[in-house]
């Protein structure tokens, strides 16, 4: 009897763990990477926009986001995450801590080119969201930071949704006292816009795979 378990035992085991790695495949398909902006400051991880939007395509998706993070912790980010798993699809949301630190757009440029290679060599596709810089560094500044985003886009062949932000930044009702963060209504709107985005240049749908 103690045989007949111990190869029963064995059984389920290796049935457990068959599942177990088909389960990890089929839930990680797309992975978020960015700032506080996508992990969801201040609010619950259901209204964070990663999660709207998961809820909306019927696909698995890994929240990426850290507060604080800028486009060079992102590098170090996209390595550990590509470690673990290939997404099919990673949407790029980091910038946001650049442009407030002032931090140079040819460095923030190099550190996002760096990421979307990455992924390219590994046959991920990437879409690109941007960001806008605040107005406090003058004109030039903002401008320059904004064109980042455009000329990768175009030198990288990506998809670039102009602004995450769209619709919300600037709005008190979608956003936190802080008036940097958006509140749940806030993201309802990024979490859309980007469904809206992807819908045009992915077919991604009931958890199928990225096409």
């Amino acid at each position: 009897m103690s045989a007949l378990w111990r190869i029963q035992n064995i059984g389920v085991t290796c049935l457990l763990w068959v599942a177990m790695q088909a389960s990890g495949i089929e839930e990680k398909k797309i992975l978020a990477l960015g700032d506080s902006l996508t992990f969801g400051y201040e609010v619950d991880e259901s209204h964070s926009w990663p999660k709207l939007l998961s809820n909306k395509l019927g696909v698995k998706i890994v929240n990426g986001g850290t507060s604080g993070a800028t486009t060079a912790f992102g590098v170090s980010t996209l390595r550990f995450h590509l470690k673990r798993y290939t997404p099919d699809l990673v949407i790029y949301a980091l910038g946001a801590n650049d442009g407030l630190r002032g931090i140079s757009p040819k460095v923030t440029k190099k550190n996002i080119k760096t990421a979307i290679e990455m992924c390219q060599k590994a046959g991920i596709k990437v879409i690109l969201l941007g960001m806008k810089a605040p107005p406090n560094y003058g004109k030039k500044f903002p401008k320059k930071f904004a064109a980042t985003y455009s000329q990768l886009a175009k030198e990288l062949n990506v998809p670039l949704m102009p602004f995450i932000l769209e619709g919300v930044a600037g709005n008190p009702k979608l956003n936190q006292p802080d008036g940097i963060h958006p509140n749940k209504e806030g993201y309802k709107i990024i979490a859309n816009n980007i469904h809206e985005f992807i819908k045009k240049h992915y077919n991604v749908k009931n958890s199928s795979r990225i096409k």
